[in-house]
């Protein structure tokens, strides 16, 4: 594949025996259709609108997965509570989004600063609502055994392990606007001095099992940060230590958003959010799940850890400084995965090295190894800020783990040194490279980047980027522009004040119904 622009497979709807799904989050929804041949390189076309719209809209083709024979890919920027029509080989189907409006059935007021365990939950058409108190130390702060759950405006500190707990039984869970520190382990005092916490305890944690996989948790809008121990950096070796949050072998169709994590010094996180197990067609997190608006920084390893089975996740909108990797997709075995308007400051990996001289990581880290992994990946509209401390690639598979089956378009890969790539395959193929502002080398294909920019100006790519259906379509200018940020459009905002510019009257407005 080598352009975005696709033509429209004409096939009779008779022919087509399968029926289109989808799954929804609040704003992207996921589609899976297979049709009765194989479409082609250009896959599976779809349109939608918003139902009582008269124009369709054109979506960006359904990835084909040739290994199951399945149509799948995601609609995004999506309007919350807002039912949509769809169109997939002249099938006419229908999904609605989440609202952001939660039925509260009731609301237990929490005054005791005792750890708080929740066994008693509701439905669908009634959550049961936590609100807020400080609580400090227990195992946990609060253990979550129930579902239809919905925590709210705690302060939670010093928990012995991981603050909030998910067991099994939870499920349909919200936990928002709390503020979260100071939990986890003792494990060991390395070479410097520094106290270096147990792997994966976590803000927010949850060791999944084949009798319960955990489905459909909202973390949003809440502060997570300064663990009670640190990680180690690659200086000694991968990185182990504390996260904010960290899912085991869990269902999907999660959505994380407008989180705010970060540390200092001496207490940085293993991954900012992730899980396991990464060499899997399970991981973190999972399929059908959104991560966006989030804040992250102060992670020796990855700032977002997006790695195995990655079947329609969207992550988007983050912004991610102080930690070695921006976005690790290490391995996406069914895909799609989708990464667009992401930020990524500095790259940060060996502590016992000087900025100067550090070992810098890639914003996307983006391998397969032999058993898993050949899930489509797409990379549009991505910023590496560069400068001297910034990434040491744009995209990148390794030694042993090639990047395969990769686009990318529209992205600003500067990085830290101009002889070092900004695009390295490592032995990959099945990639699709072009439209992206670089300053680094090109370690791909013969003819990849044919209409890309080699420049150090970011302003270069001003109206020099191409249409992607669904993720540009309000672009301002003659055409988009390279990079996360529009010239012209509102500007990005990330963390609490992305949660707040984006959604506040909407929630005020549920909270008092």
């Amino acid at each position: 594949m080598k352009s975005l622009v696709f033509l429209a497979l004409i096939v009779p709807s008779a022919l087509f025996a399968a029926e289109p799904r989808a799954i929804s989050t609040f704003e992207s929804i996921g589609v899976y259709w297979t049709p009765p041949s194989d479409p082609g390189p250009g896959g599976c076309p779809i349109q939608f609108r918003k139902s009582g719209d008269a124009s369709w809209r054109e979506g960006l083709p359904l990835w084909f997965d040739a290994r199951n024979r399945e149509c799948r890919g995601s609609l995004v920027q999506l309007e919350p509570g807002t039912k949509y029509e769809m169109k997939v080989g002249g099938t006419l189907f229908s999904a609605s989004t989440w609202s952001e409006k939660f039925p509260i059935a009731r609301t237990v007021k929490v005054a005791s600063n005792q750890p708080l365990n929740i066994s008693d939950g509701g439905t669908a058409s009634g959550y049961v609502l936590y609100e807020g108190a400080t609580i400090e130390g227990g195992d946990s702060n609060i253990t979550i055994a129930a579902p239809y759950v919905i925590v709210r405006g705690f302060t939670l500190k010093g928990a012995k392990q991981d603050a909030i707990k998910l067991m099994p039984g939870a499920h349909d869970v919200v936990i928002e606007d709390n503020d979260i520190s100071g939990w986890g382990r003792f494990r060991y005092t390395n070479s410097k001095g520094w106290q270096i916490g147990m792997d994966m305890d976590a803000g927010v944690r949850a060791v999944c099992s084949k009798d319960w996989r955990m489905e459909r948790t909202i973390v949003q809008r809440n502060r997570i940060h300064h663990p009670r121990y640190g990680a180690n950096s690659w200086s000694w070796g991968h990185p182990a230590g504390p996260q904010a949050l960290t899912y085991s072998h869990c269902g999907g169709n999660h959505v994380i958003r407008y989180n705010e994590i970060y540390s200092e010094d001496g207490h940085y996180f293993n991954d900012g959010i992730g899980g396991e197990d990464n060499f899997s067609d399970i991981g973190f997190p999972n399929a059908d799940s959104d991560i966006y608006g989030n804040k992250i920084s102060h992670a020796w390893d990855d700032g977002i850890e997006s790695e195995g089975g990655n079947r329609n996740v969207r992550i988007w909108g983050n912004y991610l400084d102080l930690t070695a990797t921006g976005v690790a997709s290490t391995v996406t075995h069914n895909g799609p995965l989708y990464v667009f308007r992401n930020v990524y400051a500095r790259s940060r990996k060996m502590s016992e090295r000087a900025p100067e001289a550090d070992d810098r990581g890639p914003f996307a880290k983006a391998g397969r190894t032999d058993e898993w992994g050949g899930g489509r990946r797409y990379f549009f509209h991505n910023t590496s800020l560069g400068g001297p401390q910034g990434a040491g690639q744009g995209i990148s598979g390794n030694s042993g783990q090639p990047l395969t089956n990769s686009v990318s378009r529209n992205n600003l890969w500067l990085i830290w040194k101009s002889g070092w790539e900004a695009i390295n395959e490592a032995g990959g193929s099945g990639n699709d490279f072009d439209y992206d502002l670089y300053n680094g080398k090109l370690s791909t294909y013969r003819g990849a980047e044919q209409h890309g920019i080699e420049s150090e100006k970011a302003n270069a790519g001003v109206d020099r980027g191409v249409r992607i259906p669904n993720f540009n379509d309000n672009y301002v200018g003659a055409a988009p522009d390279i990079g996360a940020q529009e010239n012209g459009a509102v500007a990005l905002r990330f963390g609490l004040d992305a949660g707040e510019s984006r959604d506040a009257a909407t929630l005020r407005t549920a909270r008092k119904q």
